[in-house]
C-alpha cells in the first residue's frame, strides 16, 4: 500500500500592523534604537539563542542555515551542514537551550534532533521517538498529570505524527526537558479526529518520563485531516495550525526553572503551573477587542506571503521506497471562509520568557497603528508593564544584561538581526 503524509507546522507572523491598552495603566518602555544590528539579511529566521560568551546561535528555517553571529565583529561562521549525515541537517526549525550551553537543533525532515556544543560544533543526533519508550528499568513512571477536559473527543490523547515523535517542541528549560503540544488530533473508531483542546506534555531525556502538565484550548480548524484514494494509492493529509485567521487560542511558553507560563484567551490572564504541577493564576487584564474589518482582512493576507511554513511529505510504498522531502516556503494561501469578528487580545504564537523570568506577550492591535507592543509579566502573571518597538519588528529571544534580540522586516521583506538593551 502506497501512503504519504504531509505534515505542516505554520508559525504565525507579526503583521505590519496591535490596540493601545484602554484600560489599566502600567509602566510603558519605547525600545526606539538598536545598539547593534547584524549587516546580512535572513529569508524567515526562526530561532534565537544568545550563549554564555554573547555570541548568537541563529536557524534560517527557509534557507536551511545555522549559523553563529558574532555581533562584536559583524560576523558568522556556519555550524553544520544540509545533509542526512552526522552533523547535518534537513530543515532546521527551532533551537533550545541545553544545560551546559550546548543547544538542540530541531530538524523534522530527517526526523531528529541535532546537538550543537557551545563552541558551535554539531555533535551528535538523536530522536525522542526513539527514547521515549518509557522510563529506566526499575525507575517509577512519574504520574501522567490532569486529565483531558471534559468533551475532549476520544480523550485527546497524543498522537504521533509521521515518525516526529510528539511532534514540533515548543520549549525547554535549565535542566534539558522538552515540552511539546498536541497536535490536536484524537483518535477516533474511524480514525484521527480534530479535538478543541491539547496536552502540554514534557519529556526528560535523562528519565525517559513522559507527563502531561495541563490542556490548552485551540482554535476553530486548529487542525484537519484529508483522506482519498483507495487500495495501494491511499493519501492521508494532516494539516496542523493556519487555516484560521487571527485564532483565539491559549499561548504558552516555559521558564527556565521548569515552570510552564499558560497565557489563557478566555478572559487574558496568566497562569502558572510549576513542575509539580501547582496552579497560580494571576489576575485578568481588561483589554478592548480589535475588531475585524477590512483592513484587517487585507493585513492577513499581505502577512501571509511571510508566513514561515515547514511541509513534511512522507511516501511509504510505491517505486523507490520510502520517500521524505520538505518545503521551507510560505504554504499557498487560502481565502479564509469566515472570518471572526474580532481578533483575541494577544498573538498565542509569540510569548517569550526572559532569563530573570518575565513574560513577555505580544499583543494583537488595529491595522492602522503600526508599532507593536508587548505586555510584560511578572514570574507571578501580574502585568508589571509595556514595551513599544520600532514598525514591522517583533521579539525573537532574550540575553544575559537586559538584551533584547528583535528582527526587522525592511521594504523588500528581508530579515535583519537586532540587539536591543533595556
Amino acid at each position: 500500500m502506497r501512503s504519504s503524509f504531509i505534515f505542516a507546522m505554520l508559525a504565525a507572523v507579526a503583521l505590519p500592523a496591535l490596540s493601545r491598552p484602554a484600560a489599566a495603566q502600567v509602566p510603558t518602555r519605547t525600545l526606539a534604537k538598536p545598539v547593534a544590528e547584524y549587516a546580512e539579511p535572513f529569508s524567515q529566521l526562526s530561532a534565537v539563542r544568545e550563549l554564555k560568551d554573547g555570541r548568537l546561535l541563529v536557524v534560517d528555517s527557509r534557507d536551511k542555515l545555522v549559523q553563529l553571529i558574532n555581533f562584536a565583529t559583524n560576523s558568522a561562521a556556519k555550524v553544520g551542514r544540509e545533509g542526512s549525515g552526522p552533523g547535518e541537517y534537513g530543515v532546521p526549525t527551532q533551537l533550545f537551550a541545553m544545560p551546559g550551553d550546548s543547544s538542540v537543533i530541531f530538524d523534522p525532515l530527517n526526523q531528529r534532533y541535532l546537538t550543537v556544543h557551545p563552541d558551535g560544533k554539531p555533535g551528535a543526533s538523536f530522536r525522542v521517538g526513539d527514547e521515549s519508550a518509557g522510563p529506566p528499568p526499575g525507575a517509577p513512571r512519574p504520574p501522567q498529570g490532569p486529565r483531558p477536559p471534559a468533551g475532549a473527543p476520544g480523550g485527546a490523547q497524543v498522537i504521533r505524527i509521521g515518525g516526529l515523535g510528539f511532534g514540533m517542541p515548543r520549549a525547554s528549560d535549565a535542566r534539558g526537558r522538552l515540552y511539546f503540544e498536541g497536535g490536536g488530533l484524537s483518535m477516533g473508531p474511524n480514525g484521527p479526529v480534530t479535538a478543541d483542546t491539547a496536552p502540554i506534555v514534557r519529556y526528560d531525556r535523562a528519565t525517559k518520563a513522559v507527563d502531561t502538565l495541563a490542556w490548552v484550548r485551540l482554535p476553530k480548524n486548529n487542525a484537519s485531516v484529508k483522506s482519498s484514494g483507495s487500495g495501494g494509492n491511499q493519501r492521508m493529509e494532516v494539516r496542523i495550525g493556519g487555516r484560521t485567521p487571527y485564532p483565539s487560542r491559549d499561548g504558552w511558553t516555559v521558564l527556565a526553572n521548569g515552570t510552564l507560563v499558560i497565557v489563557r484567551v478566555a478572559d487574558y490572564h496568566v497562569e502558572l503551573v510549576s513542575p509539580t504541577r501547582v496552579v497560580t493564576r494571576g489576575p485578568a487584564v481588561a483589554h478592548t477587542p480589535v475588531a475585524v474589518g477590512n483592513a484587517e482582512k487585507q493585513a492577513y493576507r499581505d502577512a501571509a506571503k511571510n508566513t514561515g511554513g515547514i511541509a513534511i511529505m512522507r511516501t511509504d510504498g510505491g517505486p523507490g521506497g520510502a520517500q521524505t522531502r520538505a518545503s521551507s516556503g510560505p504554504p499557498p494561501f487560502e481565502e479564509p471562509t469566515e472570518w471572526p469578528a474580532a481578533k483575541p487580545p494577544f498573538i498565542a504564537s509569540e510569548i517569550l520568557p526572559t532569563p530573570t523570568g518575565e513574560i513577555w506577550v505580544a499583543r494583537n492591535r488595529p491595522a492602522s497603528e503600526a508599532v507593536p507592543w508587548y505586555d510584560v509579566f511578572s514570574p507571578t502573571g501580574s502585568l508589571t508593564g509595556r514595551v513599544l518597538l520600532p514598525t514591522k519588528t517583533r521579539v525573537v529571544g532574550f540575553g544575559a544584561g537586559g538584551a533584547v534580540y528583535t528582527v526587522r522586516l525592511d521594504e523588500d521583506d528581508l530579515q535583519y538581526l537586532q540587539r536591543f538593551r533595556r
